[in-house]
Parts: structure tokens; C-alpha cells; sequence
């Protein structure tokens, strides 16, 4: 698992969905976008689009950059920006399996939350998170990237 943090929460994400990971980013802001786009990266030729995961959760903006996670996504090219990138580390399903916290109903990409660590870790469904990214109306308008 992905282990990210992102308005000020933690995160899991099954690391089967991640293409690449990119420290601090520069992205080149695109106007007239809603809120939830942070702009566009090239990275090796191909142009990302950037979404802010703390909006995407309902979270409040982050408080810094700390990181890009570049999604694998068979039909478009798509990243996350999230406020720090913790690394990847061998979860137990068990670990986030119990529920010991409800995920707000309006994120139905956020399944349940553990705590991992003495800290809380909310896991990702990462299979609703990509159906949740592909019905954007800022990337359903653009098209393919």
C-alpha cells in the first residue's frame, strides 16, 4: 500500500494503481478549470492532469505540496497531488479490514479506517476512486489527455 497524507488525514493505496510517484511538483496552472484541478505536468512526454485528492475527498486544501502520484489508469493520464508521501508498506488486509471509523457517505471512495501505527488510516477503494476520476466533469469535457 500507498501510504500518503492529504488534508491533513492518511491515506492507503493499493500501490496496483500507481504508475509512479514524483516528490514535489511543479504543475503550470490551467485557467478557467473548477477547483479540483491543480494543473498539468509533463512528465516524459506525457502531459497529466492534476487532481487535488483533499478536494476530491471532501478535505480541506493542503498545506503543501509534498507530492504527485501518477495514477494507471488505461485511458487517461492522471495524477493526484497530495500534501506528503509517507511510502509503501506491506498492510495486512486484516489492519484495514476492521472498521473502527466511518467514512463520510459522500466519499464513496473512502471504504473504512484503522488505525495503523497509532495514527488513523482511512483505506481507499481504489477501484471507486478510478470509476469516481473518470466521471469528472472537468476531465469528461477535456476528453482523453
Amino acid at each position: 500500500m500507498l501510504l500518503f497524507t492529504s488534508g491533513g488525514e492518511r491515506f492507503a493505496l493499493d500501490v496496483a494503481y500507481v504508475r509512479e510517484i514524483l516528490p514535489g511538483q511543479e504543475t503550470t496552472p490551467v485557467p478557467f478549470v473548477p477547483p479540483s484541478v491543480a494543473g498539468i505536468i509533463n512528465h516524459r512526454g506525457t502531459i497529466y492532469t492534476l487532481i487535488r485528492f483533499a478536494r476530491l475527498a471532501g478535505l480541506d486544501e493542503d498545506r503543501a505540496n509534498g507530492g504527485v502520484v501518477l495514477l494507471r489508469l488505461p485511458e487517461m493520464a492522471v495524477g493526484l497531488t497530495v500534501e506528503a508521501i509517507e511510502g509503501i508498506e506491506r498492510v495486512p488486509v486484516r489492519l484495514l479490514a476492521a472498521p473502527e471509523g466511518a467514512a463520510p457517505p459522500e466519499v464513496p471512495f473512502l471504504r473504512r479506517a484503522s488505525d495503523r501505527g497509532g495514527r488513523l488510516v482511512h483505506a481507499i477503494d481504489a477501484d471507486v476512486l478510478v470509476d469516481t476520476i473518470y466521471q469528472l466533469p472537468e476531465l469528461a469535457r477535456s476528453g482523453e489527455n
